[in-house]
């Protein structure tokens, strides 16, 4: 009988030491995941806050060109506009009216540039293919770019198309200024898995080091994690550059 009694002690004891051990690593593992939820908290507040500081540093960058563009350009032929105007004898002179009038359209069209560049009108009202067909449209002549749509486009969000737009806008900006390019492609493949775009052109390409310090190519990254998406950049010397898209639907 004792040793009944001694038995169910122990068997108790077991039992207790058991469910004790297990509340203390239920505990532990509830702390665990618990602290890895506060970490990925922690790392998705501090992406998110990259992104916001990312996309401020694009929109200054946008500000400042945009900037430039009316002082430098329009700023200055209004000045000269205005000489021109305000001088009697101008208006006795055939050559000056014809000057003037040559001015005018100029600066109507600098000013619809900037309106475009603020915010592509074309893009809200006729689309994303529109839009790009528009922007190819405008450059043609010095630089040949192709587009190559595979699938049917299907029309997103404003907002998604608009950072899709301005990544090609400001590639291309990066083409002209820098790559001594003779073709661009643009390549949109939009699948009910996912929407890719890919951009390459046949230039002198770029050190890699250079996606550090780079504004444009800053512009064009903040842009690509604004809207979720993957990208990656190929490119070797006097081998042209790629730049590769991926949005997971």
């Amino acid at each position: 009988m004792l040793v009944d009694i001694e038995h169910i002690i122990a068997t108790i004891i077991i039992l207790i030491i058991i469910v004790v051990g297990g509340l203390f690593a239920y505990r532990t593992f509830i702390r665990r995941v618990l602290e890895e939820k506060d970490m990925q908290h922690q790392q998705e507040l501090a992406h998110q806050k990259k992104v916001a500081e990312q996309y401020t540093i694009v929109q200054e960058s946008e500000r400042k060109r945009i900037a430039e563009v009316l002082h430098d350009d329009v700023g200055n032929k209004l000045n000269i506009l205005s000489l021109w105007i305000n001088n009697e004898e101008t208006w006795n002179n055939e050559r000056s009216k014809t000057i003037i009038a040559q001015q005018i359209p100029e600066l109507i069209e600098y000013t619809r540039s900037i309106s475009h560049s603020l915010y592509p009108v074309n893009l809200e009202k006729f689309g994303l293919m529109f839009a790009i067909e528009a922007l190819i449209a405008n450059v043609n002549e010095s630089l040949p770019i192709q587009l190559i749509l595979k699938h049917s486009y299907q029309e997103k969000p404003i907002s998604f198309e608009l950072h899709i737009y301005r990544i090609i806008q400001e590639y291309l900006s990066n083409v002209i200024k820098h790559a001594h390019a003779s073709i661009m492609l643009i390549t949109i493949r939009d699948t009910t898995s996912a929407f890719s775009c890919i951009i390459s052109d046949n230039g002198v390409g770029f050190d890699k080091t250079k996606l550090k310090t780079g504004m444009g190519l800053k512009n064009i990254d903040s842009r690509v994690q604004s809207i979720n998406a993957r990208s990656k950049w190929k490119t070797k010397k006097d081998e042209g550059t790629r730049l590769i898209l991926v949005y997971p639907k």
